[in-house]
C-alpha cells in the first residue's frame, strides 16, 4: 500500500482525488453547454438566413409576375428582356435552399422547373394573350411552390428547435445523473482520506494520553504518512523513558520509605518509654515537649505511609472487599485527628444514616484519611469540618469539605498530580509531600469510582462516588451527629 511521505503529501493527494471528478464534471457540463450553445446560434442564424432568402425569393417573384402581366398586355420586347433577365437572376435565389433537407431541395427544384417552363413559354416567338391560361397558371404554381417552401422551412427550422430542445434535455438529465453519481463518490473518497489523514492522528493523541494517565503498554504500529510515524517512534521512546523513569522513582519512593520507617520506630520506640516515664518522671514542660515530639513523629509516620500507599496503588494491587459499616468507618478516620482538631478549635459534622458498603476497607480508609488530613491542614482555627454521604441507586456518594481558602481555579487540574503543592497556606509545622489527593484518587479510581472537586462558596469541598450495588445498604433520612473535640487551656 502507498505510505505518502508526509501529512502535506496525504493532504494535497487527498485533495487533487476529490477535486479531478469534480473538475471532469464541469469541463464535460461547459463543453456540452458550449456545443449546444453553439447549436442554437446556428439555428438562429439560419433561421435570420431563411427568412431573409424566403422574403428576397417572394419579391422576386412578386416582380416576375408583375413584369409577365405587363408582357402579355402590352406586347413590349424591352419587358420580355427585361423578365428574362429576372428569371435568370432567381437562380442565385434557389441555391441557399439547394443544401437543406430533401423535401426543401424537391420543393426549389420544383420551382425552377417552373420557371423555366414560364420562361419558355414567354420565348416562344409569338405573340400570347394577355388571358393566356398556360402562362398564368405556371405564375400560380409558383406561388403555390414559394408557400410550399416556406412551409417546409418552417417544418425544417421548427424540427430543428424539437431536437435542440431534445439534446439539452438530454445533457440536463446526464449532468443530474453525473452530480447523481458523483456526490456519493466524492463524499467517499472525504471520507477515506479523513480516516487516512485522521487515523494516525488518533492514534497518536491516544498514546499521549495513555502516556499522561502513566500508561505505559506497548502500542500497536502506526500507519501513515512517514513523518507521523517518525512522530510515533519518538513517542514510543520517550514512553519507554517515562515508564523507566516512573518505574526508578517508584522504587526510590519504595526503598525510602522502608529505609525512613527503621529510624522512625526508634525514635517512636524511645518517645514511648519517655511517655511511660521509664527513663524518669518528667515535670509539665518536659511533657509539653514531649506532646510536640509525639505530633511530629505522628505526622511523619502519615507522610510515609502516604509514599508507601501511592506506591501500593500504582502496582496495581488486588482488592479485598468487605461489608463495612461507613459510620464507623468515617468516626475512625476523624479520630486520630481530634488532638489537632482540639488544640485549633476545629469541629467535625457528619451527615449520613449508617449503612453498608462493600469495599475494601483499607484503601478507603486511605483515601478518606487523606481528604480529612487535607481539610484539617487548610482550615483556619474554629473552623468546620464537614463529611457528609448519601445512598441512590447509581452508588455512594461521599462529600469532604472545610472551611479553609478554598482551591484556585488555576490549581484545581494539577492537584491530584503527584507531588504537586498548590498556592494556599498549608497551616502546622511540617509541609505535606504532596501526594495526599494522588493517593485519594488512585484508592478511589481503584473501586471503579470518581473523585471531583466541587465548586463551593467557601473552602475546598471534594466529591468521592463509589459504585454500588443497589440493593446493598438503604436509603433514609440523613441522621446529623456532631463529634466536637473539648478545649483545653
Amino acid at each position: 500500500m502507498f505510505q505518502p511521505r508526509s501529512i502535506l503529501q496525504l493532504v494535497l493527494i487527498g485533495f487533487l482525488a476529490v477535486l479531478l471528478p469534480v473538475l471532469a464534471a464541469l469541463i464535460y457540463g461547459g463543453r456540452t453547454m458550449s456545443r449546444i450553445s453553439e447549436e442554437h446560434r446556428d439555428h438562429i442564424v439560419s433561421v435570420s438566413e431563411s427568412a431573409e432568402y424566403l422574403q428576397k425569393l417572394a419579391s422576386d417573384l412578386v416582380d416576375t409576375e408583375r413584369l409577365a402581366r405587363q408582357y402579355l398586355l402590352l406586347g413590349d420586347a424591352s419587358l420580355l428582356q427585361l423578365l428574362n433577365q429576372h428569371l435568370d437572376g432567381m437562380d442565385e435565389d434557389f441555391e441557399p435552399f439547394l443544401s437543406r433537407s430533401k423535401e426543401t431541395s424537391v420543393a426549389v427544384k420544383n420551382m425552377k422547373e417552373l420557371k423555366e417552363k414560364l420562361s419558355m413559354r414567354l420565348n416562344l416567338g409569338k405573340a400570347l394573350k394577355s388571358t393566356d391560361a398556360l402562362t398564368l397558371a405556371t405564375i400560380d404554381a409558383l406561388n403555390s411552390s414559394l408557400q410550399f417552401l416556406r412551409k417546409q422551412t418552417d417544418l425544417e427550422l421548427r424540427a430543428h428547435v424539437e431536437a435542440a430542445k431534445a439534446r439539452a434535455q438530454d445533457t440536463q438529465e446526464n449532468l443530474f445523473s453525473l452530480g447523481y453519481t458523483l456526490i456519493p463518490a466524492t463524499l467517499l473518497l472525504v471520507g477515506l482520506f479523513s480516516l487516512l489523514i485522521t487515523r494516525p492522528i488518533r492514534e497518536i493523541d491516544e498514546t499521549i494520553r495513555e502516556i499522561g494517565t502513566g500508561i505505559y503498554r506497548e502500542g500497536g504500529k502506526i500507519h501513515g504518512p512517514r513523518d507521523l510515524r517518525l512522530l510515533a517512534e519518538r513517542l514510543v521512546w520517550l514512553r519507554k523513558r517515562l515508564h523507566t523513569s516512573e518505574e526508578s522513582q517508584e522504587r526510590f519512593l519504595r526503598h525510602i520509605s522502608h529505609e525512613l520507617k527503621t529510624p522512625l520506630a526508634t525514635i517512636k520506640e524511645g518517645i514511648e518509654l519517655l511517655a511511660d516515664e521509664i527513663p524518669g518522671p518528667l515535670n509539665d514542660s518536659q511533657r509539653n515537649v514531649l506532646d510536640i515530639l509525639q505530633t511530629g513523629v505522628a505526622h511523619f509516620q502519615s507522610l510515609i505511609n502516604n509514599l508507601l500507599d501511592f506506591n501500593l496503588m500504582k502496582s496495581d494491587r488486588s482488592l479485598n472487599r468487605e461489608e463495612v459499616e461507613l459510620k464507623d468507618l468515617i468516626e475512625s478516620v476523624i479520630r486520630p485527628y481530634l488532638l489537632t482538631a482540639q488544640r485549633r478549635h476545629l469541629s467535625f459534622e457528619t451527615l449520613g444514616q449508617a449503612m453498608m458498603v462493600n469495599v475494601d476497607r483499607s484503601v478507603i480508609v486511605a483515601a478518606m484519611d487523606n481528604l480529612v488530613s487535607n481539610a484539617v491542614h487548610f482550615s483556619l482555627e474554629h473552623g468546620k469540618i464537614t463529611i457528609q454521604w448519601q445512598s441512590s441507586d447509581r452508588g455512594l456518594t461521599l462529600l469532604v469539605g472545610d472551611e479553609g481558602p478554598g482551591i484556585p481555579a488555576a490549581d484545581r487540574k494539577n492537584v491530584f498530580l503527584p507531588f504537586y503543592q498548590g498556592k494556599a497556606l498549608r497551616t502546622g509545622p511540617i509541609k505535606g509531600t504532596g501526594l495526599g489527593l494522588s493517593v485519594a484518587r488512585e484508592c478511589i479510581e481503584s473501586h471503579k469510582g470518581v473523585l471531583n472537586i466541587v465548586d463551593s462558596e467557601k473552602g475546598a469541598w471534594f466529591e468521592v462516588f463509589l459504585p454500588q450495588d443497589s440493593r446493598r445498604g438503604s436509603l433514609g433520612l440523613q441522621n446529623e451527629n456532631s463529634v466536637a473535640p473539648e478545649r483545653q487551656t
